[in-house]
This record gives C-alpha cells, sequence and structure tokens, in this order.
C-alpha cells in the first residue's frame, strides 16, 4: 500500500483510535486529532511514539472554521500534504424529544455534521491540487438509517452525513473519492458503559442480534477504512458500507 498522510478527526479514543493505530502500523503518517481530553490525548500519542509511528497529534474543534483550519495548516507543516481525511469525531447528548436542550442539539450537530462539512471543504480544497486527489471516508452510524427513541439530534445529524457522503462524491470527482463506513456494534469504552456490555445477559443478548455472533472491534472497521482508501478500491464511490458481522442488512 502506498504510504499515505491521514488525518483523523476524533482520533485519541474508541474507534477513532482504532482506525488510527492500525493505518499508522501500516506505515501511513497519521494526524490524531481531539477537541477536549488532554490527558488522554497524550496517552494516546505516547502509544503511538513507543511503537515508533509517524504521528502528529493536533488539538482542534470541528465544530468551528477557525480550528479546522488550524489542524489542516499544522499537518501540512508537518507532513506537507493529505492524502485521507477520515471524518470519525462524533458527539452524544441522548436525550427524549421534549427534554431536549438547544445547546444539546447543537453539541451534537455541529460536531457530527457542521464538522463533517467543514473538514471536509476544508480539506478536499487542498487535495484538488494535489496530483493524485484524495478520499475522504465518513464514519457513519445505524442511526443515520433508522431512528432509535431519544436521540433525535444523532439521528439527524448521522442522517446528514450520508448524504453529504453523496455530495462529495458527486462534487468532488474524479479527483477525490466519498464514501461512508457504516459501523455495527463496536466494542469501545463508551460503548459498553452505555449500552451495558459488561452485563452478561445484556452481552449475550445483543450477540443474539449478529450473524457472526461477535461484537466488533475497532480493528474491524479499521480494516475496512484501509481497505477502502488503497488503490484496490480505487472503483468505490459514494457508497454506504456497512461493517456490522450482518446486525442490520439493510
Amino acid at each position: 500500500m502506498n504510504q499515505k498522510t491521514i488525518v483523523i478527526t476524533g482520533s485519541t479514543k474508541g474507534i477513532g483510535k482504532g482506525i488510527a493505530l492500525y493505518l499508522a502500523r501500516q506505515h501511513h503518517r497519521v494526524v490524531l486529532n481531539y477537541a477536549m481530553d488532554d490527558v488522554q490525548a497524550q496517552e494516546t500519542l505516547r502509544q503511538f511514539q513507543q511503537e515508533q509511528l509517524q504521528v502528529l497529534l493536533v488539538k482542534a474543534d470541528i465544530a468551528h472554521r477557525a480550528e479546522v483550519g488550524h489542524l489542516l495548516q499544522a499537518t501540512l507543516h508537518h507532513f506537507g500534504r493529505v492524502d485521507v481525511l477520515v471524518n470519525n469525531a462524533a458527539r452524544v447528548r441522548d436525550k427524549p424529544l421534549l427534554e431536549m436542550t438547544e445547546d444539546e442539539w447543537d453539541t451534537v450537530v455541529n460536531t457530527n455534521m457542521k464538522g463533517t462539512f467543514l473538514c471536509s471543504q476544508l480539506i478536499a480544497s487542498h487535495m484538488l491540487q494535489q496530483e493524485q486527489g484524495g478520499c475522504i471516508i465518513n464514519i457513519g452510524a445505524s442511526t443515520g438509517i433508522r431512528a432509535r427513541k431519544n436521540g433525535v439530534n444523532t439521528c439527524a445529524s448521522k442522517a446528514g452525513i450520508h448524504l453529504i457522503t453523496q455530495s462529495l462524491a458527486l462534487e468532488l470527482g474524479p479527483k477525490i473519492r466519498a464514501l461512508t463506513v457504516v459501523p455495527g456494534l463496536t466494542r469501545t469504552e463508551e460503548v459498553a458503559h452505555r449500552f451495558r456490555l459488561d452485563d452478561p445477559d445484556v452481552l449475550r443478548s445483543r450477540i443474539e442480534t449478529i450473524p457472526l455472533q461477535r461484537i466488533g472491534t475497532p480493528d474491524d472497521i479499521a480494516k475496512v477504512v484501509a481497505w477502502l482508501i488503497s488503490d484496490d478500491a480505487q472503483w468505490i464511490n459514494g457508497q454506504k458500507i456497512f461493517a456490522d458481522g450482518g446486525q442490520y442488512m439493510w
């Protein structure tokens, strides 16, 4: 696989960190991004440095254009180019519709959807100047396809991401491909806590809904991303790719 410079938003923990680690171990140059948790970010950076991986850590809240600009400029200063953008950063603020505050709506939609728009807009403008263009991978969610209770903000933002992907594919080709990866139930600290996966009965009931009879891992998602950005996937564009063990089949 050709070595690429890859910006991954929200990548100091969870699925984003899994994608970053996997791609860095494949000898790509990786830009880690986060917005708030300095302690977690430094811990993740140390892990990359201990493995002597090519990495840059940039703090930037992608809900703000100026900070996305900082993320891009820091990347260009350090690595000289951007070949892949993975829009992974996401926030969850669940609440019943009638109780949800405007701030809870804005926090989720501004990060999940506006952040994807801003990162794609600014970084694509750079990619289009490169001879080889680039690739944008948006991390979607099943809640962007089938709604759930108490998550109107998350559902709306993730549904928007699917159509952002299609719009990018229509507008940015042939130099830039755009794709959505939709993870199934993937074990991260946040997911395990939110869905009570440490309870054996709950875990068993969840696994029963998955034909492959296991919970996904960040590595499962990372391997899909790695293939999609490779030369072997150059004819795939504008699509939703499900990595869910057969859980949804929508």
